[in-house]
């Protein structure tokens, strides 16, 4: 047989299977193809609500850790030296760079925070936190901290003796770590610091923060003047925090700032410091592939199911279309067809659902979680790949069962014995 009258027949099948298609859908039982629908929509939702909630705590987590923990790259000193020499030389030049929303300079030193509220020696209450020096007009452009004030007010630049707490160590206003704080430091209130170099002062709590994310609520804020005159330093820092415009663009940067001469200082983007918040992160995404696969079993037996009860009750009318001449293969390929059918309503109509009710209903009503308020991460990629898994699903479903039942004796399937 030529290719011509392959295709011409292949064309002639294709065509027969099209017609049985359509016939089976506008004559089928309504209730039917509606529970099909319905199915593929539902799945369609849940396949691409759990992954995109997951991702939303993953971006939930990564947007904490960039806006109120490391920015976006962070410069440490080079081996064997205890500051940034020159530091504010360095940040001017690292302000130059296009792209570069703004940098900041720290001084990092442990502390021991003392809190004795009647003043009378009988009460005292300790704990240990890391001290960080901020300039605040500097702070703003590189992380959230000034927008995040649950009490009281954010540092100036001017301020002496006066200190911003995160809630994790005043031990109020929704922190999750009692045992670890202060129990209960309101504004106004003076605590004592004893630095790790044994200078000891006294400071006025000017206001205390809550992120929502522990690693950034268990810091403690006093101006850079205040640390120098502490530290008898100057023009130094312990880290150098660096803002992009471009986040995932910190190699690129990282790359340009090393360019600039930046030899001797350690340079490395946010996600190196992740440490236990990455195997966070990668267990959310175990959980995510397993509750897809899970989802895809139950989509592949329901679907199944309902076709499968679909086809035995035209047992008899496949039997006559195989005694009329008409091929398995084109039987099979008209339920295919069918399942292809529904799924591609299904899938759109589930599009539509997500696109125009699921996500701006999230986005206007984010779930509140312990590390802040998180919605939805709905991307093409996500959307694309449940499509085309949906698709094959669809496949495989509307085959098995025609495929049994065309494989049946013709007498048989028309007698339904």
């Amino acid at each position: 047989m030529s290719d011509e009258k392959v295709s011409n027949a292949m064309l002639k099948n294709l065509r027969i299977s099209l017609f049985l298609a359509y016939k089976s859908v506008i004559r089928g039982r309504k209730s039917i193809s509606a529970a099909l629908i319905m199915i593929m929509i539902m799945i369609f939702i849940l396949l691409g609500f759990t992954p995109s909630l997951l991702l939303g705590l993953t971006e939930a987590m990564n947007r904490q850790t960039v806006e109120n923990t490391f920015a976006n790259i962070i410069i440490e000193p080079g081996e064997d030296e205890d500051y940034i020499i020159r530091a504010p030389l360095l940040q001017e030049r690292i302000n130059n760079i296009p792209g570069v929303i703004g940098s900041a300079c720290h001084y990092i030193v442990s502390a021991t925070v003392t809190y004795d509220e009647n003043k009378d020696g009988e009460d005292v209450k300790t704990t240990q936190c890391l001290v960080d020096s901020i300039d605040p007009e500097q702070e703003i452009r590189v992380t959230k901290i000034h927008q995040n004030m649950v009490a009281g007010e954010y540092l100036d630049e001017s301020d002496r003796q006066k200190i911003v707490l995160g809630r994790e160590i005043s031990g109020g206003y929704g922190a999750e770590l009692p045992l670890k704080s202060l129990e209960g430091v309101r504004i106004g209130d003076e605590i004592t610091l004893t630095f790790n170099n044994g200078v000891q002062r006294d400071y006025e709590v000017k206001g205390i923060f809550g992120t929502g994310w522990a690693f950034a609520d268990i810091q403690a804020f006093i101006t850079e003047k205040e640390m120098e005159s502490v530290l008898g330093v100057h023009n130094r820092a312990s880290e150098i925090l660096v803002k992009i415009e471009q986040p995932g663009q910190e190699e690129r940067y990282i790359q340009e700032l090393r360019r600039m001469g930046l030899i001797e200082e350690k340079i490395h983007p946010w996600t190196d410091y992740m440490g236990m918040v990455s195997g966070i992160t990668e267990s959310l995404g175990k959980i995510r592939l397993l509750i897809t696969g899970f989802l895809l079993i139950v989509a592949a037996l329901v679907f199944y199911v309902i076709i499968f009860i679909d086809v035995t009750h035209k047992r008899k009318q496949i039997g006559i279309l195989k005694a009329l001449g008409i091929g398995k293969g084109t039987i099979i390929n008209s339920y295919i067809l069918q399942a292809l059918f529904y799924a591609t309503l299904g899938i759109g109509l589930g599009v539509v659902a997500v696109h125009f009710l699921l996500i701006p209903y999230f986005v206007s009503h984010p779930l509140e979680f312990p590390l802040g308020f998180v919605s939805l991460v709905m991307t093409k990629k996500l959307l694309i790949i449940n499509s085309l898994i949906l698709f094959v699903v669809a496949i495989i479903a509307g085959f098995i069962p025609s495929w049994q039942t065309t494989r049946e004796n013709i007498l048989k399937a028309i007698w339904g014995r």
